[in-house]
């Protein structure tokens, strides 16, 4: 039988990876912006870049197994062509216009495509690594998922500060690694570890670069606790990214109008947890249910979708933070500058100023969306 185990990433492999993305692929890509931007059409560039039969394809190869996904191969399509159409339209339909800080708009440009065919990519590798986790050992998926701890709040609120005390409890609590939520497992021969393992420090290396950029506003790290959200986002699943890396909201709209998919992807992200369980115990199901630590888990964007949260874990313990809003959206829009900067290419444009409005738009459905599952739930202020 394959084996369950973690894949053997490695700080040399990461630090190759960060000085690659530094000072070679994203220079790359902003000079090619710039050189190619009156004929190179971005929105070709994506839809060939992002086409789903490509991308399922190419992680296939990579986990060197059939496409079985935890859900339908035509759904998986459905969720790629989505990512693929929303970037495409960010140009077609200026959904960027005026969104740049101090003035001016944002384009879609190259590194935007290359960053989002890179999350796909890792995202479907993780979703078929896991999927065969699944079949392998049933029984072990089939144990309750416990009680974690959950931290949430509006982002800017404190939550990072308070996982990373909390998390240096590790006799008590069972943290969500950056490394573990970007591929939970492998399984598979030698062959299909080393490529798990290279997709995962390369993603990691990109994740590191982001950090970097804002580590002046919020502190993460590549080998540290992180938030749910890159968990959730497995086999196309929670788009919560599209808005915070991309700005793109269209398929973050549909996707918290679908209450069978917000439940499907937390339902999924607990079988998640339960794989990076097994493959730390490096497959032995009895030690790693010998691990009694409750999960120790953290992310803002839980507030959209606390019902299906609870769906998914019953015995959820919540901690939610409060911040003056004012405050939060203030620093919320400080970050997501830098962020949306970062991936996309700034023009001198003269659309009327949205950025503030955008963010706080968003910050305004997160916080309506939290009350709702707060009365008759275990929710802790």
């Amino acid at each position: 039988m394959a084996e369950i185990r973690a894949p053997p990433v490695s700080d040399a492999g990461v630090n190759r990876a960060i000085w690659l993305n530094t000072y070679v692929l994203l220079p790359l890509a902003r000079f090619l912006d710039r050189l190619l931007w009156r004929v190179l059409d971005p929105r070709r560039v994506a839809r060939r870049r992002l086409d789903p039969d490509r991308l399922i394809k190419k992680a296939s190869a990579l986990a060197r197994c059939e496409p079985r996904f935890h859900v339908s191969t035509e759904e998986i399509r459905r969720r790629l062509n989505a990512a693929a159409d929303q970037l495409a339209r960010a140009s077609d339909q200026d959904a960027l216009r005026g969104c740049a800080v101090g003035g001016g708009d944002l384009r879609v440009g190259l590194a935007a495509v290359a960053v989002l065919e890179r999350r796909l990519t890792r995202q479907l590798v993780a979703d078929l690594h896991v999927t065969r986790a699944l079949a392998l050992a049933p029984a072990h998926f089939a144990t309750g998922p416990g009680a974690p701890l959950v931290v949430v709040g509006p982002p800017r609120s404190g939550t990072t500060l308070l996982l990373e005390l909390l998390a240096c409890d590790e006799t008590t609590w069972r943290r969500l690694e950056c490394r573990e939520a970007v591929c939970p497992c492998v399984v598979g021969d030698a062959a299909a570890v080393a490529n798990a393992t290279r997709v995962a420090e390369t993603m990691l290396a990109g994740q590191q670069v982001a950090f970097d950029a804002v580590k002046h506003i919020h502190y993460e790290a590549w080998d540290g606790p992180t938030e749910c959200r890159m968990a959730l986002e497995n086999g196309g699943g929670a788009p919560y990214v599209q808005w915070w890396v991309f700005g793109l909201t269209d398929a973050l709209d549909a996707w918290l109008e679908d209450d069978e998919a917000r439940e499907s992807d937390y339902a999924f992200y607990r079988r998640q947890l339960a794989a990076i369980r097994l493959a730390a115990a490096a497959g032995d199901a009895a030690e790693a249910a010998s691990d009694d630590r409750a999960w120790l888990l953290k992310d803002p964007a839980h507030l959209f979708s606390l019902d299906a949260l609870f769906a998914a874990f019953p015995a959820a313990r919540v901690v939610w933070l409060h911040r003056d809003p004012r405050a939060s959206a203030a620093s919320l829009c400080s970050l997501l500058g830098n962020v949306w900067g970062m991936i996309h290419r700034r023009d001198a444009g003269a659309g009327p100023p949205r950025f503030r409005e955008r963010v706080v738009e968003y910050l305004g459905k997160m916080l309506d969306g939290g009350p709702r599952a707060r009365v008759p739930r275990n929710v802790a202020a």
